[in-house]
């Protein structure tokens, strides 16, 4: 089941995907999956982010290529940064480079959707009471920033830096999952989330010993070896076949120095 975050005719919606058309849900799906009769083609809707987060929690570090590739020894733990919900935003969205920023990577992820409030969950906790289910997000970095003042700071900050859908797909079955990343349909980036460093429910549990997780808050796993930089006029796919496709086209940001 594919639950879809969107706004049809100025009203935000949730709906799950039968064939090209979204079924509206009659309620929030935090509360209930409960589908309604309304429905709409999918090509008549903006696609929105998965949900309204009050934090996004990011794995680092959490696949050995990636670590070796920056350099890093791998984690004895979960090493985790936050990304601001400013920085969302959704499938087809451009992602922004400001000016004088130096190099930026892409980051292809999976990540999960909370459900239900928790903390202090054990590692084999019911799935799918407290996780609405996976979607996809492309952590950006400011490499350049990130090497100078640290990686989890400011580098993953700026708006736009957090593409993440196109929807949210029910389920546990994530050991399955193949993540392949796309830079001008070339391909980048390619594992199986069995490579994992720290699995799903493990990182969940031990992020959840730590903090207070709300319902719509992400919790994203880590990417794989492969990252590479972005530039204005790229386009970048980050594919999960079982979720679907995340791609954003790459801009340059107007700054005020920019505008007429």
């Amino acid at each position: 089941m594919k639950i879809f975050r969107y706004e049809f005719q100025g009203e935000v919606k949730y709906g799950i995907l039968e064939e090209e058309y979204l079924r509206e849900l009659e309620c929030s799906p935090f509360e209930n999956i409960r589908p309604g009769k309304t429905k709409v083609k999918i090509s008549e809707v903006r696609i929105l982010a998965p949900s309204q987060p009050s934090k996004v929690v990011c794995l680092a570090y959490n696949f050995r290529a990636h670590a070796q590739e920056m350099g890093k020894k791998v984690p004895e733990e979960p090493v985790f940064f936050f990304k601001p919900p400013s920085s969302l935003i959704a499938h087809l969205e451009p992602i922004k480079l400001p000016e004088k920023i130096g190099r930026v990577d892409f980051g292809g992820e999976l990540a999960v959707v909370v459900k239900e409030r928790f903390r202090n969950l054990p590692v084999d906790f019911e799935f799918e009471k407290y996780i609405l289910g996976f979607t996809i997000i492309n952590d950006i970095t400011a490499r350049d920033i990130a090497n100078r003042e640290g990686p989890f700071g400011k580098a993953k900050a700026f708006d736009t830096f957090t593409p993440a859908g196109p929807c949210i797909l029910r389920g546990d079955k994530y050991r399955t999952f193949k993540l392949k990343t796309f830079l001008n349909s070339k391909i980048k980036q390619s594992s199986s989330m069995s490579n994992m460093i720290f699995p799903v429910n493990y990182s969940i549990s031990y992020l959840s010993n730590i903090m207070t997780f709300e319902p719509g808050d992400i919790i994203s796993f880590g990417t794989p070896g492969g990252v590479d930089e972005i530039k204005p006029g790229d386009r970048i796919d980050v594919q999960i076949e079982e979720i679907g496709i995340l791609s954003n086209p790459v801009i340059k940001e107007v700054s005020h120095e920019d505008i007429p």
